[in-house]
């Protein structure tokens, strides 16, 4: 989020904009803290951000 300059009010109301399910900015800020934001939830987000969520194998 930094090396985007978003910030959490920003980054819900484009991650409002494309989905269904609505994230409210305290909302977002509690999973990120409470390590609760589940995989489907973070794909989108990073969708939202223009990024892909990638598993790479570690050599």
């Amino acid at each position: 989020m930094l090396k985007e300059c978003l910030t959490l009010n920003k980054l819900a109301q484009i991650y409002n904009s494309q989905n269904e399910h609505k994230f409210t900015p305290d909302g977002l800020s509690k999973k990120l803290r409470f390590n609760t934001l589940r995989y489907d939830e973070a794909k989108k987000l990073a969708d939202a951000m223009g990024y892909d969520l990638v598993f790479q194998k570690r050599p």
